[in-house]
C-alpha cells in the first residue's frame, strides 16, 4: 500500500526542527555564496542553447544553495517601485482602517487579508513575528474579488496596483517554468499541465526598524517555504539563509534589479530531495523601515505531485508519497 502524506506530522516536525536551529551568529555573504542566475539571454532570444545554459546555472544554484539572485527577468522597474510604494502607504494607515480586512474572519477564506504586527502565523511559531503583512491569494477557486480589500477611498489605486503587480509576477513565474524543467533534466514544457491554474500568494510585508535578532524574536521566524518556488522583491537587506555547504547562516545582499528566488518544500519533495528547501528568516536591524513583497508560487492546488521521472530510479527510489498543495502542510499552517 502506497504511503500517504501526513500534513500535520510534517508541520510538527518542521516546527520542532526550526526551534533547534542556532541562528545567533549570522555572517556577511562571501562572493558567490548566493549565485546569480541571468535569464535575460534566453528571454531575449528563445534560443535552446541559452535555455540549456541558464538551466545549468539554476541546477547548480538549486542543488547547492537553494537560493539565487534572478536578473534579466524583465519585470518593469516602475511596477516594482509602485508596489513597494503602495506597501509603504498601506502599512502607514491606521489600524482602524485595516481591521475590517483582518485575516481569518468568519465567512472568508483563510490566509488572506491584514496580518497585524506581533502575529504568530505564516509561519506559526511560539514567538511573535515582528512584521505586519497584507496577503492575497488566487487559484482555481479564488479570484481577486474573493480577497479582502480596504475601502478604495482610504488608499486610491491600491487594489489596481496590487492586481497589476500580481499579474506581472505570475506571468514571470510561468515564464520561468521551462528553466526549472531543464534544470531537472525534463522537457521544457514538462510543468505546463501542472500550472494551468496555479495557486499563489502575494504578501506585502513591513518590518519596523532596528529589531535585533537573538532575543527570541524575528521579523519572520526561521522556516522553510512550503512552495514550489518563491520570488521576493525586497527594498533592502534583511534576509538571512543557512548555507548548507558552509554550514553558516549568511545575510543575503541586495543586488539592484535582482529578485531573490528560493525553492520550497513541495519542489524538494517533488524532486526527491534533489532540489534544496533552505531554512531562512527575515529581520530588520537597520534604522529605517523595511518592506518586501514575496510571491509564493505553486502548482494547481489539486495537482498530485508524484516523484519527477528524472529524479528517481532503481538505485534512488521515491522518498516521499504523492501530495497536492491542498494535502500539504501549507493547509495545516492556515495558508
Amino acid at each position: 500500500m502506497e504511503p500517504t502524506f501526513d500534513a500535520a506530522a510534517k508541520e510538527r516536525a518542521l516546527r520542532e526542527e526550526s526551534e533547534r536551529w542556532d541562528t545567533s551568529k549570522p555572517e556577511a555573504a562571501r562572493p558567490g555564496d548566493v549565485p546569480v542566475v541571468d535569464v535575460g539571454p534566453w528571454f531575449s532570444t528563445g534560443d535552446t542553447a541559452a535555455l540549456n545554459r541558464v538551466g545549468a546555472d539554476l541546477r547548480r544554484a538549486s542543488e547547492t544553495v537553494g537560493f539565487h539572485q534572478l536578473v534579466g527577468h524583465g519585470l518593469p522597474l516602475e511596477l516594482r517601485e509602485e508596489i513597494l510604494g503602495f506597501a509603504r502607504e498601506f502599512h502607514a494607515l491606521d489600524d482602524a482602517t485595516k481591521t475590517p480586512i483582518r485575516m481569518d474572519q468568519p465567512g472568508h477564506p483563510g490566509g488572506i487579508g491584514w496580518l497585524g504586527y506581533g502575529n504568530r502565523k505564516l509561519p506559526t511559531r511560539a514567538t511573535a513575528n515582528r512584521n505586519a503583512a497584507f496577503i492575497i491569494k488566487c487559484d482555481d477557486r479564488l479570484g481577486f474579488d474573493d480577497n479582502l480589500w480596504i475601502d478604495e477611498a482610504r488608499l486610491p489605486g491600491f487594489r489596481a496596483a496590487v492586481e497589476r503587480y500580481a499579474a506581472a509576477i505570475e506571468a514571470l513565474a510561468l515564464r520561468l517554468l521551462p528553466v526549472w524543467a531543464v534544470s531537472l533534466d525534463l522537457e521544457p514544457d514538462f510543468f505546463a499541465d501542472a500550472f494551468v491554474n496555479p495557486l499563489w500568494r502575494l504578501r506585502l510585508s513591513h518590518y519596523p526598524p532596528g529589531e535585533p535578532v537573538g532575543d527570541g524574536g524575528y521579523g519572520i521566524a526561521p522556516h522553510v517555504d512550503t512552495t514550489f518556488f518563491t520570488l521576493l522583491l525586497p527594498d533592502g537587506p534583511g534576509l538571512t539563509i543557512h548555507h548548507r555547504e558552509r554550514d553558516r547562516w549568511i545575510r543575503v545582499p541586495r543586488i539592484d534589479d535582482a529578485l531573490v528566488v528560493n525553492s520550497g518544500e513541495l519542489l524538494r519533495q517533488w524532486s526527491n530531495d534533489r532540489v534544496l528547501s533552505t531554512r531562512h528568516f527575515a529581520d530588520n536591524v537597520a534604522p529605517v523601515d523595511r518592506y518586501s513583497v514575496p510571491f509564493f508560487f505553486n502548482a494547481n492546488a489539486d495537482h498530485v505531485m508524484s516523484c519527477l521521472p528524472s529524479c528517481h530510479g532503481p538505485d534512488n527510489p521515491p522518498r516521499h508519497p504523492p501530495v497536492s498543495y491542498r494535502q500539504s502542510q501549507a493547509a495545516v499552517q492556515g495558508e
